[in-house]
């Protein structure tokens, strides 16, 4: 080999690898980029264009892009194995084809994780919300608990009562029939009210067959290689409303669990719909219950089996009920693995992110953050 020929095979080798190193340069600026940069650069820029065109493209199709995508996978894997095994027929080492195999693989991958990046992974370095909006998150005290619990679930009794006067749970019949069309203007009117863009018209799919993600347990999930929202079309009627808007806040760029809840219950705050009203206060008090059900559970059972409005009880069973339909298939690998995706992407608290909500909401209503015009 001459002197010349070096830089040629370096050169070849290093376009052999150029997605692992497109990735690792895309992974150091996630890393090192201040908040404030991506927020401004990012999430108030690149991805506000990739939003606004994207939707007006492939997610136009009558079909979710969740599935489409797997399809796209699994053709990818049914096209690797015909390459391998049709350079075995030739010839070809089994250490020969199995590299340049494992190089497809490896570089498929990266592009993969890259394009989440860029098509959205990036919002998960953004500036926190209640620090845009100035305001401290807060943890209420178990009195403020009991407090917002019990006068919370007086005005949920308020609003169910406008929706019908019998005790009997509520179905879907009592709430809009086009979840997509009824709550993205919901949110995209929360989002600009405090001053963040919501650019395009994000999908919203509800997946079939039921239990599709309820069985693993997920309600929903934002998709960022498809840029859709989609939940499962087995959650009660009356889950919907809020789950739906979670997963739109992740398409409108909202990373962390935690925040896209605030966003949902935010949207559900620009209704004058009582069933949407009932729906989205009924899921943001079942977390305050929750709550205060793990500091006094004896004293909160029995306030609840004496005081808490016996249509509101109904509701609350359907709901169990109707989860009882979607045995968790592996709960323990969803969650650890989750875990773990959530915590490589900078959120420290993992799953029990989902928590932060009613820290954003109570610090939210403490400080009376004023709304843009």
């Amino acid at each position: 080999m001459t002197q010349t020929d070096k830089p040629r095979l370096i050169n070849v080798t290093l376009f052999r690898w150029w997605p692992v190193l497109l990735l690792l340069v895309i992974l150091a600026l996630r890393a090192f980029l201040p908040a404030e940069v991506i927020e401004s650069i990012y999430s108030r820029g690149l991805f506000v264009g990739l939003r606004s065109v994207w939707d007006y493209t492939l997610p136009l199709l009558p079909i979710p892009l969740f599935f489409v995508f797997w399809v796209g996978v699994i053709g990818w894997l049914w096209y690797t194995i015909r390459k391998f095994r049709r350079g075995r027929r030739c010839g070809v080492s089994w250490k020969e084809q199995g590299g340049k195999t494992a190089l497809r693989a490896l570089n498929s991958v990266a592009l993969l994780i890259t394009a989440f990046l860029l098509a959205w992974g990036f919002n998960y370095g953004r500036q926190e919300v209640n620090e845009r909006m100035g305001f401290s998150v807060y943890q209420p005290t178990k009195d403020e608990l009991r407090t917002r619990v019990r006068a919370q679930a007086k005005e949920l009794a308020i609003l169910r009562q406008k929706i019908t006067t019998d005790t009997n749970a509520l179905t879907g019949s009592a709430l809009p029939a086009d979840l997509e069309s009824t709550i993205r203007p919901l949110l995209a009117e929360a989002l600009k009210e405090h001053g963040y863009p919501a650019p395009g018209r994000p999908r919203l799919r509800q997946l079939a067959p039921k239990g599709i993600l309820l069985r693993w347990s997920t309600a929903g999930v934002y998709w960022p290689w498809a840029g859709e929202g989609n939940i499962d079309s087995g959650l009660h009627s009356l889950q919907k409303p809020a789950v739906a808007a979670h997963e739109l806040a992740h398409a409108y760029g909202f990373g962390d669990e935690g925040t896209c809840t605030f966003w949902a219950w935010l949207a559900g705050q620009q209704t004058a719909d009582p069933a949407l009203q009932y729906a989205f206060g009924l899921s943001y008090w079942r977390r305050l219950a929750s709550k205060l059900r793990q500091v006094e559970p004896d004293e909160y059972w029995a306030w609840r089996a004496e005081s808490l409005d016996p249509g509101i009880k109904n509701d609350l069973q359907a709901i169990y009920d109707n989860s009882e339909l979607y045995k968790d298939i592996a709960p323990v690998i969803r969650d650890v693995t989750y875990d773990v995706y959530l915590k490589a992407q900078g959120i420290e608290e993992g799953l029990l992110n989902y928590g932060k909500v009613v820290r954003l909401v109570e610090g939210y209503r403490k400080a009376g953050v004023e709304r843009h015009e």
